[in-house]
């Protein structure tokens, strides 16, 4: 059996970028939350979550491009460093990610989702009352 694929995963201002490697066969799918984020407004629809579900079959995409299979499982953790509706930075923490039951290696597994923080001194100050830590499975 060959070496299961390397996926890696980078986010800088605006974007994230998802790289499949497996032998010579490369797959990029790249992530604009800039157009993403004007959109769901437009729209009027649920911003994170959508974020998350991009993510994922991006994910899906890449490996699927490099190396064919019927199963993924994605496990991530996000934090947030407030409520969600008032939070100005969510960490989203790759934990592992297995394609029909083969854990892969994962470089660069954080994806930082930065915006403006409109929150007053008071709310800043007390915010780590009200951080958001949740754990993710998806099955695709």
């Amino acid at each position: 059996m060959s070496e299961p694929p390397i996926l890696k995963i980078k986010s800088k201002e605006g974007e994230i970028t998802i790289v499949a490697k497996m032998g010579g066969e490369v797959s990029i799918q790249t992530i604009n939350l800039k157009f993403l984020m004007a959109t769901l407004w437009w729209e009027g629809a649920p911003e994170l979550e959508t974020i998350f579900n991009v993510m994922e079959l991006s994910i899906k995409r890449a490996l699927q491009e490099v190396y064919p299979h019927h199963k993924i499982d994605i496990y991530y953790i996000y934090t947030a460093n407030d409520t969600l509706e008032d939070a100005s930075e969510i960490i989203i923490d790759i934990e592992s990610v297995e394609v029909d039951g083969v854990n892969l290696e994962i470089e660069g597994d954080s994806i930082i989702l930065t915006g403006s923080d409109e929150r007053g001194f008071f709310k800043k100050l007390t915010s780590f009352r009200r951080k958001v830590e949740k754990r993710v499975h998806r099955n695709l």
